[in-house]
């Protein structure tokens, strides 16, 4: 090849694939998919997905992807971080193609639009999440969003408590040692020990006991302990 040459070579897709991720007290760790108005796979469900503009950061790609495919808009956004790169010949059946997945964390009252287990978007329809347990989503995802969805667990499993920016998200700013004990149960699938999770929160620098409250109508009892973030 002469100075200069360049050859000629086919080039991967890159696209970016979001996990929409949620935790209440009430609703537990959802993960939200979106019905695909468009072939390949229309009106299957996928993890909401782009594929990166030239020009485009990959965080703005995976905002872009949860804007215009679920509803969710940057202020819902807790926390969105990469968790992986995927590959394979067969991934995507319009050509090879690499993904850059990321998870984000939305605030459980800010999910954006959303829709029952049934309902789906067509052209022209405002784009809608839906919110499952991990457990229940539809088996057999299309391209590999399966596998993703699995990463993005992991993910939040092998750093809760260690990734605070990442459990503050998914705790939000105040919340109970019954919330704390949820939340572990759901990611790793056994539920804490009691006194080991009161003495861990009790001697967490980053947390700080909150003061009791009472609710309205409330009888009797001690509040649940709370707790809040030191800085």
């Amino acid at each position: 090849m002469t100075d200069g040459a360049v050859a000629a070579r086919d080039q991967p897709l890159i696209a970016i694939d979001v996990v929409p991720m949620s935790f209440t007290a009430g609703d537990g760790l959802l993960v939200a998919t979106a019905r695909r108005p468009y072939d390949p796979y229309a009106g299957q469900e996928a993890l909401p997905g782009v594929l990166l503009d030239g020009t485009e950061l990959l965080t703005d790609g995976a905002r872009r992807a949860l804007r215009t495919k679920t509803g969710i808009d940057d202020a819902s956004i807790r926390h969105l971080a990469q968790i992986g790169a995927f590959d394979g010949p067969e991934r995507d059946p319009r050509s090879t193609a690499i993904s850059i997945a990321f998870v984000a964390v939305v605030a459980g009252s800010d999910r954006g639009a959303e829709s029952s287990a049934g309902a789906g978007g067509g052209p022209g329809v405002a784009p809608s999440a839906v919110w499952r347990e991990p457990a229940q989503a539809e088996p057999g995802l299309p391209f590999d969003h399966d596998r993703i969805i699995q990463a993005a667990l992991d993910h939040v499993r092998t750093r809760l408590w260690r990734d605070l920016p990442l459990t503050r998200a998914l705790l939000g700013t105040r919340f109970t040692t019954a919330d704390a004990s949820r939340l572990q149960t759901a990611v790793t699938g056994v539920a804490p020990d009691p006194g080991n999770l009161n003495r861990a929160l009790r001697t967490n620098p980053a947390l700080v006991r909150a003061a009791a409250t009472t609710t309205s109508g409330q009888r009797g009892g001690r509040p649940p302990v709370s707790w809040t973030w030191a800085d």
